[in-house]
């Protein structure tokens, strides 16, 4: 009987976290955020923490998380639109609209300039707030009472951004407690920090292409920016990309709250809705859970899971050790969160119209995004237990459990292990 509630007891789990992870027009557009989706700054809610059974405290955290908030990648989505928008103002063939969209657009690209891919002012704050509230929510983790040592491993890619995630990171944990003993490394020996999911680009970019070959048409965004349409078919070969990249402008910028500009009033909710769920597909295509790159994907995640159990095993039998924190990209942790089976996170829609209702990139990785694992222990036996944390907020998976959502770690242990060898 006991065997049957756990069995039943995680249904009702898994169930009502699939239910709450599907997602909606509505609920999309419930939230401006959202548009962003990858470029969505990082969301914190005050989630419920279940207390732990009796007897168990926490003394271990493994956790992965992406660097905070940025700059784009490419000066692209600035000075293409910035050029075009210039040459036709100059002629007199901009809207008032589109005369102030060209002023936003200079704004954003004399801000990025030679900082495009960088961490922002934001990014920091995000970083340290998360470690704050590890610290806080954790205390026994990252306490240095009784001779303990309190040893806390940082590891990053070579980017910059992660680097200075790190760093924020680790020095907000080190203004907490002094006394903690944090090593930092960036350094391409840590392979599974660097492991290339080896996507194939050029089927995305089809998939892509035709869904918003059906789904959207740049005439109406068109003919709000420039009063001269005919100037515009003229001087602008591909108008969707033009959307596009405009957008792309237009999604980062609460990653730079500090300017207050907001460029998506030049978008409708529905070309707003329809341009996410590009980019939502094409991220979902390249590195999520998808029939198109999503073995090539999960498999690249094998060797950081490989890493996240031989760490727990270490620190499970090494009382000093207090935390593994490593610090990545979203190509890294999306593909990590499918192998992993996190709720909602290794679903597979054929249907490219229906990818957004099955799997949401700011729900999987918007900037900041982490997945923490917080390991307990009883004095009374030799049971581990694991709480799941996906940007900070309590999540399944499938495995059996009698104490959701608290997991044993052995049972973890034996499931991720066949999960590295497939």
């Amino acid at each position: 009987m006991k065997r049957f509630t756990a069995h039943l007891c995680f249904a009702v789990v898994l169930f009502t976290a699939l239910l709450q992870a599907q997602t909606t027009k509505e609920k999309f557009l419930s939230n401006r955020l959202y548009a962003g989706g990858l470029y969505c700054p990082y969301p914190y809610n005050h989630p419920v923490s279940t207390p732990a059974p009796n007897g168990y405290v926490p003394f271990y955290i493994s956790h992965y998380g992406r660097h905070g908030s940025r700059w784009v990648l490419s000066s692209t989505c600035h000075e293409v639109p910035k050029n075009i928008l210039g040459d036709a103002e100059k002629v007199g063939a901009l809207t008032v609209l589109g005369k102030s969209l060209y002023e936003r657009i200079k704004i954003a690209a004399d801000d990025a300039a030679d900082r495009y891919g960088d961490l922002s002012p934001l990014g920091t704050k995000e970083q340290k707030a998360i470690a704050e509230r590890m610290f806080r929510s954790f205390p026994d983790v990252f306490s240095a009472k009784n001779g303990r040592r309190c040893i806390i491993h940082s590891r990053s890619t070579q980017v910059p951004r992660c680097i200075l995630s790190m760093a924020a990171n680790s020095e907000r944990l080190k203004e907490l407690n002094p006394e903690m003993d944090i090593s930092r490394d960036a350094t391409k020996r840590d392979k599974y920090l660097n492991n290339d999911p080896g996507i194939n680009n050029d089927t995305v970019k089809a998939i892509v292409a035709a869904f918003l070959e059906r789904h959207f048409s740049p005439r109406r965004f068109i003919a709000s920016i420039f009063s001269d349409t005919v100037y515009a078919k003229e001087h602008i070969k591909d108008q969707t990309n033009f959307a596009n990249l405009v957008f792309s402008a237009a999604v980062n910028m609460p990653n730079l709250d500090y300017l207050n500009i907001s460029m998506l009033d030049v978008f409708t909710p529905d070309e707003t809705f329809i341009l996410w769920q590009a980019l939502n597909l094409q991220m979902y295509s390249q590195v999520g859970p998808s029939a198109v790159n999503g073995k090539s994907a999960l498999r690249s995640a094998s060797l950081l899971l490989k890493d996240i159990v031989q760490c727990a095993d270490f620190a499970i039998n090494n009382q000093n050790v207090s935390a593994d924190l490593r610090f990545g990209h979203d190509s890294y942790i999306i593909p990590l969160l499918a192998l992993m089976d996190i709720q909602g996170m290794n679903v597979q829609e054929p249907d490219p119209d229906k990818v957004y209702t099955a799997w949401c990139n700011y729900e999987a990785s918007p900037m900041g995004t982490n997945l923490q694992l917080i390991f307990y222990k009883n004095d009374k036996n030799d049971d581990i237990l694991v709480k799941l944390l996906h940007c900070e907020k309590e999540t399944v998976i499938p495995v059996t459990t009698d104490a959701a959502p608290y997991y044993h770690w052995k049972d973890v242990r034996t499931y991720y292990e066949k999960k590295i060898l497939e």
